[in-house]
């Protein structure tokens, strides 16, 4: 026997038994709309993109990686520099156990060349590389790049994209960051700050 005091026999809002309607919806959620805007290139893309036929040269080696970006880099910022930097940038190559001359005139001029035709507009000189190593995925890195201007304001970055998307995610990689600042100490004659973050 129904109980007196049940809420289905009361009457008013709750008097009816009427069958309530299920509201959720259990159906899959509409996929996020995909964005088809084309990303423009961050600075390390364009540097590794520069530094490929360097670095193809290393294969699945991370010393021979490194040393790669090291001499990719040194050209890269002697290209920037001038004619003075890149007959410096020749000298210190030509140094090398095993360079010879010639090898080193023709990397130089065809890395000068490659800098100035893909990317004639970049004027940052790269000052310090972290190098990421997978033998699946190869050799990546994150980059930290200095512009400095000595009659007004310098800028000391992590060269990579600002990646909102990750924001609060903690899976980005703050070692570049972390440089940055220490280049940054060191310009502004702080050595021994500079020195610790190195």
């Amino acid at each position: 026997m129904p109980n007196s005091r049940s809420r289905r026999q009361t009457k008013g809002a709750f008097g009816n038994n009427k069958a309530r309607p299920v509201v959720r919806d259990w159906s899959a959620p509409a996929p996020a709309p995909t964005d088809t805007t084309p990303r423009e290139p961050s600075f390390a893309d364009k540097l590794i993109n520069y530094s490929q036929p360097i670095l193809e040269q290393a294969g699945n080696n991370h010393t021979a990686a490194k040393g790669a970006m090291n001499v990719a880099i040194l050209i890269w910022n002697a290209a920037i520099e001038g004619d003075a930097k890149i007959a410096e940038a020749k000298k210190t190559l030509a140094a090398l156990p095993g360079a010879t001359a010639e090898q080193v005139e023709e990397l130089v001029t065809t890395m000068v060349a490659r800098k100035t035709e893909l990317y004639p507009e970049e004027k940052l000189s790269v000052t310090n590389f972290i190098l990421k190593f997978s033998h699946r995925k190869g050799a990546q890195f994150r980059v930290s790049a200095v512009n400095i201007n000595p009659e007004g304001v310098s800028m000391f970055e992590p060269i990579g994209g600002s990646a909102p998307k990750y924001t609060g995610q903690n899976i980005i990689n703050p070692l570049a960051a972390i440089c940055a600042g220490g280049m940054m100490l060191d310009t502004l004659g702080e050595e021994k700050a500079a020195a610790e973050i190195e």
